[in-house]
């Protein structure tokens, strides 16, 4: 049975992926460069990142990680200031909402429905597990670091 009527699950996986580098383009206005998509079905361990989960026509998770650091210098580009140590989990927290809620419209407008949940934090060594498989993508930001973007597929479109 599809996930989607009509949609085959690699189009809704092409859509995930588009949308995910759409809305990133679009957010964090910087010099950028992403790494070929790579797919896994091994555990992905997270030292620092949000996560925010999806539901609706499919069910997954966006899991955006990265050091601390590199959050901080992705809030100081978008709001022009340096980020207080205080202030960067609520950042991360946001930005993780601004680009599901872009994802979210992306897809929307695809014909996917989805609802998004409230981020999630991750502070410290955490292994994400019990998807059926993740679709991964590391993002270079000259000057800044790296950031890491996982899509966690968790139904028949994972498959």
């Amino acid at each position: 049975m599809s996930a989607v009527i009509g949609l085959s699950a690699n189009m809704i996986i092409k859509e995930l992926y588009n949308g995910s580098v759409k809305t990133i383009q679009n957010i964090i206005k910087t010099e950028q460069h992403f790494a070929a998509p790579q797919l896994t079905t091994k555990s992905i361990e997270v030292k620092y990142g949000v996560l925010i989960g999806y539901n609706g026509n499919f069910k997954g998770d966006l899991v955006i990680q990265a050091d601390p650091s590199v959050f901080r210098e992705i809030g100081g580009l978008l709001y022009g200031m340096s980020l207080p140590d205080e202030m960067l989990d609520s950042f991360s927290g946001e930005l993780g909402n601004m680009l599901a809620g872009g994802l979210s419209t992306h897809l929307a407008n695809a014909g996917i429905e989805t609802d998004i949940t409230h981020p999630t934090i991750m502070n410290g060594v955490t292994q994400l597990s019990g998807f059926k498989r993740a679709l991964e993508v590391m993002i270079q930001y000259e000057d800044i670091g790296n950031m890491k973007m996982s899509i966690l597929l968790n139904d028949e479109t994972g498959r």
